[in-house]
């Protein structure tokens, strides 16, 4: 038994564990308590003395009893045993020793702030070893990895971390080999063929081979997990030709198959995978990524470089995500942190300024956006109504009146068709600009009417709340005309809830998209768990699905492009959708890390990331 549990032990002796309380005990009654002998009793008491727990004084005479005094509390020594844990790199013994003992917020505030000393490159080394680690917080667990299920944009970053696909794009969103070395289609455009490397290993070392990526498609292509835009694919029949082959044919020439299998939904996973409880494989998936997941609980997770990474082993050798919730408020210092700088901090960790630019600042690809439930009668019915609620999320009043100025003004689901657009505006608006372009609070003009009933707008919890922040901001812009919104605030997984969702009369949410715009743009539309066409009326449902297809159908992809503009402007014109603002990003990082990029999700690469090796 270890020293710690002999201490929290005297609870049944003291009833609690505090500074400076004292108890009249024996040997005997201690070594009932321990269950152990008088000489061990002895050797006990001298190391917890010894440790500065207790102190001991023992009774003189026969009969005369010896006084215990407990000199720290149990939460001090579940804080001390925390860090000792987490420095031993068992942060997740670190976090259980925390819980089990339940410290109060004050202890646990201390052991956060002690842990910001920690964040960064940890290398264990000799002559002929070195293992690299990056320690980085994070805010909320990972439970689903699964790329079937992923919605946010972290999820997403993850999939490129840990699967493969058929087929990758390059930054003109070209579509380029893989795992498929080559493929080929017949005259009509149905019939696709795809050879696939050899030799390219799951992480628990089986070959991937065709029967996995027949499985991988089929299971997308079903409606078994709800409508996506996989769902959408004309598929007749996939099959397996040989184990390094895979055949497609298509009930229809359909364009963009090469850029959905580009796509990280389309990650590959092991046929074997179904063998296994989906929320087991969701938590540890395995794929064929350069990192593999080593763990993943509420506390942590890890990830492996995966050595036999068919396109070379990752420079990194671990990496670590510490869940701690308060880093969902708590602002990291930029600066100095236990005598060294922090190597990288991204986007997704809260960081006080300090006057300090970032290394890298982008605008996110994605937006935030509200969108009105259609599908039920209302005032949202009236056109005149929905454009007063468009002018009152006014982003450029938003970012003044919550002294933010982080965000730059959204016209569309895509950051550079929103500078675009923007710049088109202000050239066009040069002299007489409309309010919309004010940078200061103006009134409003009063709303068309006043509905009889509050409304709703649901909103999700993220870094920092400020989903929140904005809705509720939304709502007390509304009351000052008289207009009664309620903010409701869920946690992500109940929002996406389809009743949830269906219940809301507005819902302000957040996009991801990556850098393929068009199919961004149909996983937006056609996914079931995302908000915007749940939102939809039948009649403007039925005539974006027109739309759609006839981007599916067109061949050139740059038209195809422009027909995805004009169907988002479409639903910018109906009033179905208003959009509102792209986040601005910061990192920051030191010349200690080699192959610094961010992706479109605002992370960085691990894949790419190395530590420069010191001089000393």
């Amino acid at each position: 038994m270890q020293l710690s549990e002999h201490f929290f032990n005297l609870k049944n002796l003291f009833g609690k564990l505090e500074a400076q309380i004292s108890q009249k005990t024996t040997l005997e009654e201690l070594g009932t308590l321990w269950n152990c002998t008088p000489r061990n009793v002895k050797w006990i008491i001298r190391r917890l003395c010894a440790a500065g727990w207790i102190a001991w004084s023992p009774g003189r005479g026969r009969g005369n009893r010896s006084t215990l005094t407990i000199l720290t509390s149990e939460a001090e020594v579940a804080l001390a045993l925390a860090q000792e844990a987490t420095n031993k790199g068992r942060f997740h013994d670190g976090i259980r020793f925390l819980e089990e003992h339940d410290v109060d917020d004050a202890i646990r505030g201390r052991f956060v702030q002690w842990l910001e000393g920690q964040y960064g490159y940890r290398v264990d080394k000799n002559e002929n070893y070195q293992l690299d680690t990056l320690h980085l917080p994070f805010y909320r667990s990972m439970p689903n990895l699964d790329p079937i299920f992923t919605l946010r944009r972290t999820e997403w970053h993850m999939a490129r971390q840990l699967f493969d696909t058929l087929l990758t794009e390059d930054d003109n969103s070209g579509v380029l080999p893989h795992l498929a070395y080559y493929w080929e289609t017949d005259e009509t455009g149905c019939i696709w063929t795809f050879y696939i490397r050899k030799g390219v290993l799951f992480h628990d070392n089986t070959e991937l081979h065709a029967k996995d990526i027949v499985y991988t498609i089929k299971r997308l292509t079903s409606t078994d997990f709800g409508r996506t835009e996989w769902t959408e694919l004309p598929l007749d029949k996939i099959r397996a030709q040989g184990p390094y082959c895979v055949e497609i044919s298509l009930k229809r020439p359909y364009h963009l198959l090469l850029q959905l299998l580009a796509s990280p939904r389309a990650s590959i996973l092991p046929l074997s995978s179904a063998e296994r409880l989906p929320r087991d494989f969701a938590r540890l998936p395995i794929g064929s990524g350069p990192f593999r997941v080593i763990e993943n609980d509420n506390s942590q997770i890890v990830l492996e470089a995966f050595p036999s990474y068919f396109s070379g082993r990752a420079q990194l050798d671990r990496i670590e995500l510490w869940i701690i919730a308060e880093t969902r408020y708590r602002p990291l210092p930029l600066k100095e942190i236990a005598g060294e700088a922090l190597p990288y901090i991204h986007p997704f960790q809260l960081h006080t300024r300090n006057n300090h630019p970032p290394d890298i600042k982008q605008v996110e690809t994605g937006c935030t956006y509200m969108t009105f439930q259609l599908n039920k009668p209302g005032p949202l019915e009236s056109n005149d109504f929905r454009h007063w609620l468009c002018r009152a999320a006014n982003p450029h009043r938003m970012n003044v009146g919550l002294n933010n100025h982080t965000y730059s003004p959204a016209y569309s689901f895509f950051s550079n068709w929103s500078i675009i657009t923007e710049q088109m505006l202000k050239r066009e608006y040069m002299n007489d600009g409309p309010s919309y372009f004010n940078t200061e609070p103006d009134p409003l003009n009063a709303p068309p009417f006043h509905p009889e009933q509050p409304l709703s707008i649901l909103t999700y919890h993220i870094l920092g709340d400020s989903l929140e922040r904005n809705a509720r901001w939304f709502s007390e812009q509304c009351a000052e005309y008289g207009i009664k919104i309620n903010v409701e605030v869920r946690d992500y997984e109940d929002f996406i809830r389809p009743e949830i969702i269906d219940a809301a009369d507005l819902v302000l949410a957040n996009a991801v998209v990556n850098d393929n715009s068009v199919i961004s743009f149909l996983r937006l539309m056609f996914d079931d768990r995302h908000v915007i066409r749940r939102h939809l009326s039948p009649e403007i449902y039925e005539h974006l699905i027109i739309r759609l297809r006839k981007i599916e159908n067109e061949l050139e992809a740059n038209k195809r492009i422009r027909m995805t503009q004009e169907t988002e402007q479409w639903l910018k014109d109906k009033l179905a959708i208003s959009f509102l603002y792209h986040l601005d990003q910061f990192t920051y990082y030191d010349n200690r890390l080699i192959g610094m990029q961010t992706n479109a999700y605002g992370w960085a690469d691990f894949y790419r990331l190395a530590l420069r090796p010191s001089k000393h």
